[in-house]
Protein backbone atom coordinates (compact mmCIF):
# COMPACT_ATOMS: atom_id res chain seq x y z
CA UNK A 1 0.00 0.00 0.00
CA UNK A 2 1.46 3.40 -0.81
CA UNK A 3 1.86 5.89 1.51
CA UNK A 4 -0.90 8.08 -0.07
CA UNK A 5 -3.21 5.25 0.13
CA UNK A 6 -2.12 5.06 3.97
CA UNK A 7 -3.06 8.32 4.45
CA UNK A 8 -6.55 7.88 2.69
CA UNK A 9 -7.76 6.12 5.26
CA UNK A 10 -7.20 8.68 8.39
CA UNK A 11 -9.30 11.65 9.03
CA UNK A 12 -7.71 14.97 9.82
CA UNK A 13 -8.10 15.02 13.68
CA UNK A 14 -5.72 12.00 13.89
CA UNK A 15 -3.13 13.22 11.63
CA UNK A 16 -3.51 16.93 13.90
CA UNK A 17 -2.44 14.77 16.89
CA UNK A 18 0.22 12.84 15.11
CA UNK A 19 1.84 16.03 14.39
CA UNK A 20 1.52 18.26 17.21
CA UNK A 21 1.58 15.72 19.87
CA UNK A 22 3.98 12.78 18.59
CA UNK A 23 5.95 15.12 16.56
CA UNK A 24 5.60 17.48 18.34
CA UNK A 25 6.46 20.77 14.82
CA UNK A 26 7.34 23.29 15.65
CA UNK A 27 6.45 25.41 12.81
CA UNK A 28 2.48 26.02 12.01
CA UNK A 29 1.27 23.96 10.40
CA UNK A 30 -2.97 24.31 10.39
CA UNK A 31 -4.16 26.12 7.45
CA UNK A 32 -6.80 28.46 8.57
CA UNK A 33 -10.25 26.91 9.39
CA UNK A 34 -11.67 29.37 6.63
CA UNK A 35 -10.35 27.34 3.65
CA UNK A 36 -12.74 24.78 3.91
CA UNK A 37 -14.48 22.44 1.07
CA UNK A 38 -15.91 24.21 -1.23
CA UNK A 39 -18.22 21.50 -1.63
CA UNK A 40 -19.96 18.89 1.06
CA UNK A 41 -17.13 16.23 0.01
CA UNK A 42 -17.83 13.48 2.86
CA UNK A 43 -15.80 11.23 3.17
CA UNK A 44 -13.21 11.96 0.81
CA UNK A 45 -9.54 12.99 1.85
CA UNK A 46 -7.61 14.60 -0.47
CA UNK A 47 -3.90 13.92 -0.13
CA UNK A 48 -0.26 14.55 -1.92
CA UNK A 49 2.49 16.28 -2.90
CA UNK A 50 2.28 20.32 -3.00
CA UNK A 51 2.41 21.54 -6.52
CA UNK A 52 2.94 25.11 -5.20
CA UNK A 53 1.63 28.65 -7.50
CA UNK A 54 2.21 32.15 -6.41
CA UNK A 55 -0.53 34.58 -7.89
CA UNK A 56 -0.72 38.77 -8.15
CA UNK A 57 -3.33 41.13 -9.24
CA UNK A 58 -2.75 42.31 -13.04
CA UNK A 59 -1.94 45.99 -12.60
CA UNK A 60 -1.96 46.78 -16.13
CA UNK A 61 -3.46 44.47 -19.32
CA UNK A 62 -0.44 44.46 -21.04
CA UNK A 63 0.79 42.30 -17.97
CA UNK A 64 -1.48 39.91 -18.51
CA UNK A 65 0.92 36.61 -18.63
CA UNK A 66 -1.55 33.90 -19.37
CA UNK A 67 1.02 31.31 -20.13
CA UNK A 68 2.43 31.32 -16.82
CA UNK A 69 -0.77 28.81 -15.79
CA UNK A 70 -0.50 26.76 -19.05
CA UNK A 71 2.64 25.92 -18.25
CA UNK A 72 1.98 25.27 -14.67
CA UNK A 73 -1.03 22.66 -15.84
CA UNK A 74 1.80 20.80 -18.25
CA UNK A 75 4.24 20.60 -15.35
CA UNK A 76 1.63 18.66 -12.70
CA UNK A 77 2.70 15.14 -11.50
CA UNK A 78 0.78 12.53 -10.63
CA UNK A 79 -0.87 12.40 -7.16
CA UNK A 80 -0.58 16.10 -6.48
CA UNK A 81 -2.34 18.76 -4.89
CA UNK A 82 -2.58 22.20 -6.34
CA UNK A 83 -1.80 24.41 -3.66
CA UNK A 84 -2.63 28.69 -4.61
CA UNK A 85 -0.88 31.59 -2.65
CA UNK A 86 -3.33 34.55 -4.18
CA UNK A 87 -1.07 36.95 -2.05
CA UNK A 88 -3.93 37.76 0.30
CA UNK A 89 -6.54 39.18 -2.88
CA UNK A 90 -9.74 38.70 -2.27
CA UNK A 91 -11.74 40.65 -5.38
CA UNK A 92 -12.09 37.77 -7.54
CA UNK A 93 -12.24 33.99 -7.88
CA UNK A 94 -9.14 32.04 -8.65
CA UNK A 95 -10.48 28.68 -9.62
CA UNK A 96 -13.16 27.28 -11.52
CA UNK A 97 -14.61 24.31 -13.03
CA UNK A 98 -12.52 24.41 -16.30
CA UNK A 99 -9.28 25.11 -13.55
CA UNK A 100 -10.52 21.75 -12.09
CA UNK A 101 -10.71 19.25 -15.04
CA UNK A 102 -7.32 20.82 -16.33
CA UNK A 103 -5.84 19.99 -13.17
CA UNK A 104 -7.22 16.33 -13.26
CA UNK A 105 -6.61 16.15 -16.58
CA UNK A 106 -2.43 16.85 -15.53
CA UNK A 107 -2.75 14.66 -12.46
CA UNK A 108 -3.93 16.70 -9.57
CA UNK A 109 -6.09 15.47 -7.28
CA UNK A 110 -7.29 18.18 -5.11
CA UNK A 111 -6.49 21.72 -4.73
CA UNK A 112 -6.24 24.31 -1.85
CA UNK A 113 -6.59 28.09 -2.54
CA UNK A 114 -5.70 30.90 -0.22
CA UNK A 115 -8.76 32.97 -1.81
CA UNK A 116 -11.65 32.11 -3.42
CA UNK A 117 -13.50 29.58 -6.49
CA UNK A 118 -16.43 29.84 -8.96
CA UNK A 119 -18.57 26.93 -10.49
CA UNK A 120 -18.91 24.75 -7.48
CA UNK A 121 -21.86 23.10 -8.80
CA UNK A 122 -20.02 22.03 -11.82
CA UNK A 123 -16.86 21.27 -9.51
CA UNK A 124 -18.93 18.59 -7.50
CA UNK A 125 -20.86 17.25 -10.45
CA UNK A 126 -17.34 16.31 -11.59
CA UNK A 127 -16.05 15.36 -8.38
CA UNK A 128 -12.90 17.40 -7.80
CA UNK A 129 -12.31 18.83 -4.11
CA UNK A 130 -11.29 22.40 -3.52
CA UNK A 131 -10.69 24.13 -0.74
CA UNK A 132 -10.67 27.52 -0.54
CA UNK A 133 -12.12 30.49 1.66
CA UNK A 134 -15.03 31.34 -0.45
CA UNK A 135 -16.99 31.22 -3.49
CA UNK A 136 -17.60 34.54 -5.93
CA UNK A 137 -18.54 34.57 -9.80
CA UNK A 138 -15.82 37.27 -11.08
CA UNK A 139 -13.39 35.89 -13.31
CA UNK A 140 -9.80 36.15 -12.51
CA UNK A 141 -9.01 37.48 -15.98
CA UNK A 142 -7.44 40.83 -16.33
CA UNK A 143 -7.78 41.16 -12.54
CA UNK A 144 -5.13 38.82 -11.19
CA UNK A 145 -2.88 36.14 -12.38
CA UNK A 146 -0.43 32.99 -11.48
CA UNK A 147 3.08 34.39 -12.21
CA UNK A 148 5.41 31.50 -10.99
CA UNK A 149 5.23 28.01 -9.49
CA UNK A 150 6.90 25.22 -7.64
CA UNK A 151 8.14 27.58 -5.21
CA UNK A 152 7.87 28.68 -1.42
CA UNK A 153 4.34 29.78 -0.97
CA UNK A 154 2.26 31.10 2.42
CA UNK A 155 -1.04 29.96 3.29
CA UNK A 156 -2.85 31.92 5.87
CA UNK A 157 -2.31 29.97 9.16
CA UNK A 158 -4.60 29.43 12.54
CA UNK A 159 -1.23 30.05 13.73
CA UNK A 160 0.93 32.17 11.83
CA UNK A 161 1.39 31.88 8.02
CA UNK A 162 1.46 27.99 6.82
CA UNK A 163 5.05 27.77 4.50
CA UNK A 164 4.54 25.00 1.73
CA UNK A 165 7.54 24.18 0.12
CA UNK A 166 7.29 22.03 -2.89
CA UNK A 167 7.16 18.13 -2.42
CA UNK A 168 5.59 18.89 1.35
CA UNK A 169 1.95 17.23 1.49
CA UNK A 170 -1.12 18.68 2.44
CA UNK A 171 -3.86 16.69 4.09
CA UNK A 172 -7.85 18.00 3.33
CA UNK A 173 -10.80 16.56 4.36
CA UNK A 174 -14.29 17.77 5.87
CA UNK A 175 -12.67 19.18 9.17
CA UNK A 176 -9.83 20.86 7.30
CA UNK A 177 -6.58 21.65 5.81
CA UNK A 178 -2.97 20.64 7.02
CA UNK A 179 0.79 20.83 5.83
CA UNK A 180 2.70 18.01 6.59
CA UNK A 181 6.52 18.44 6.08
CA UNK A 182 8.41 16.20 3.17
CA UNK A 183 10.96 14.72 5.61
CA UNK A 184 8.82 13.86 7.73
CA UNK A 185 5.71 11.99 6.12
CA UNK A 186 6.63 8.20 7.41
CA UNK A 187 6.54 9.45 10.78
CA UNK A 188 3.45 11.30 10.59
CA UNK A 189 1.60 8.52 8.94
CA UNK A 190 2.97 5.65 11.78
CA UNK A 191 1.80 8.00 14.46
CA UNK A 192 -1.58 8.60 13.29
CA UNK A 193 -2.05 4.66 12.05
CA UNK A 194 -1.19 4.28 15.78
CA UNK A 195 -3.72 6.82 16.89
CA UNK A 196 -6.31 5.38 14.89
CA UNK A 197 -6.11 1.63 15.95
CA UNK A 198 -6.20 3.04 19.77
CA UNK A 199 -9.30 5.23 19.21
CA UNK A 200 -10.79 2.42 17.39
CA UNK A 201 -10.19 0.55 20.63
CA UNK A 202 -12.11 3.15 22.95
CA UNK A 203 -14.71 3.61 20.40
CA UNK A 204 -15.73 -0.10 20.62
CA UNK A 205 -15.48 0.15 24.63
CA UNK A 206 -17.38 2.70 24.59
CA UNK A 207 -20.84 0.86 25.07
CA UNK A 208 -21.08 0.58 28.92
CA UNK A 209 -17.80 1.34 29.60
CA UNK A 210 -16.43 4.26 32.44
CA UNK A 211 -15.09 7.03 31.19
CA UNK A 212 -12.21 6.97 33.31
CA UNK A 213 -11.18 3.53 33.20
CA UNK A 214 -11.20 3.86 29.31
CA UNK A 215 -8.78 6.71 30.29
CA UNK A 216 -6.37 4.52 32.70
CA UNK A 217 -6.28 1.95 30.68
CA UNK A 218 -5.97 3.82 27.32
CA UNK A 219 -4.99 6.93 27.80
CA UNK A 220 -6.45 10.39 26.37
CA UNK A 221 -8.41 9.85 23.24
Amino acid sequence: MTLQNRFQRLYAGLVYDAIQFDLKLARPFVVHHSVRAAWPIGQHVVCGPAFTCRGEPVRDPEHVRDLTRIEMFRAFTPGCVQVIDTGGDDRVAHFGDISGRLAREHGAVGAVIDGFTRDVRLLERDGFPVFCRGVQPVDAFGRWQIVETQRRVHLTGSEGRVEVAPGDWLFADADGVLLMPQAQLEEICRFAEARAVQEDEVRRRVAGGDPEQLYHELGRW
